[in-house]
């Protein structure tokens, strides 16, 4: 059985009769049609319909378990507190709880509550219960890229809309449900096509640390175009996964990187 700690993430339980209400109102998915033992990515984000945080939303009964980027979920929850008014909601980190992910072909795990998104090949188990760990954070971090699930962490916080990292494509956006922090510009973005920048994997042949939030350029089509590094991973005895956000032309694949005075081979994905 696989199991891997993933320690750069926290969770935060939501209680209280309005607790669904509360979610369905301020996040980007569509939380009032998860039924108890189910889960969704959602984006919280600004008025400006930028991504503060990437959240995986998870029913457990009349309650929900949000799991976010560690650095990130405090601020969350402050700037959630803002908007609670008199809804009956109560919402803190569960600092005894852990976050485990785990093969979706595994059968489920003793002392804890498994939850598979259905957009992505990927589960997550939310423990408050010792697990033996038998994996690697890269290991897992590499399956969530190849899955377009990047926590995002301060430095990319608030930069880009839902559809320039492809969150609407991990089912974290629904075009359908109410209105949100946000809503109307992810939407227009959508129905005007005005979204210009994509999610981009670029695979290195050869070891590339590049800081979250930094500028690398990409060699398409014998051009040289910007893009923003999201996340990064190194892939054992080859090189680096890239996760940027990229101009979606030219369509060529990649053939080197450049960052600083070097550049770099790229490799086939």
């Amino acid at each position: 059985m696989t199991m891997i700690e993933l320690s750069f993430l926290s969770v935060a339980r939501f209680s209280g009769p309005d607790a669904g209400s509360f979610l369905q109102a301020q996040l980007s998915a569509d939380i009032a049609v998860l039924a108890s033992g189910k889960a969704a990515f959602a984006c919280y984000c600004s008025p400006r319909g930028q991504v503060i945080s990437l959240l995986l939303v998870c029913r457990e009964g009349d309650e929900y378990l949000v799991a976010g980027a560690s650095a990130l979920l405090p601020a969350v929850l402050r700037r959630l507190g803002m908007f609670v008014l008199r809804s009956k909601v109560e919402f803190a980190i569960q600092s005894g709880m852990k976050i485990f992910g785990q093969a979706v072909e595994d059968p489920p795990s003793i002392g804890g509550s498994v939850f598979k998104p259905e957009a992505v090949g990927l589960a997550y188990l939310l423990s408050d219960q010792p697990q033996l760990a038998n994996g690697s954070e890269d290991d897992w971090k590499l399956m969530e890229l190849n899955n377009n699930v990047t926590w995002l962490e301060p430095a990319t916080s608030e930069k880009f809309i839902p559809q320039m990292l492809g969150f609407d494509n991990i089912g974290a956006v629904s075009f359908s449900k109410g209105c949100y922090p946000g809503q109307e510009i992810v939407a227009r973005a959508r129905y005007l096509g005005k979204v210009k920048r994509k999610p981009l994997l670029v695979a290195t042949a050869q070891e590339l640390w590049v800081e979250p939030g930094q500028t690398i350029e990409l060699l398409r089509a014998e051009q040289w175009t910007a893009a923003t590094v999201v996340d990064s991973v190194f892939v054992r005895d080859t090189g680096t996964l890239l996760f940027t956000v990229a101009p979606e032309k030219p369509e060529d694949t990649p053939s080197r990187v450049r960052y600083g005075a070097h550049d770099y081979l790229c490799a086939t994905i």
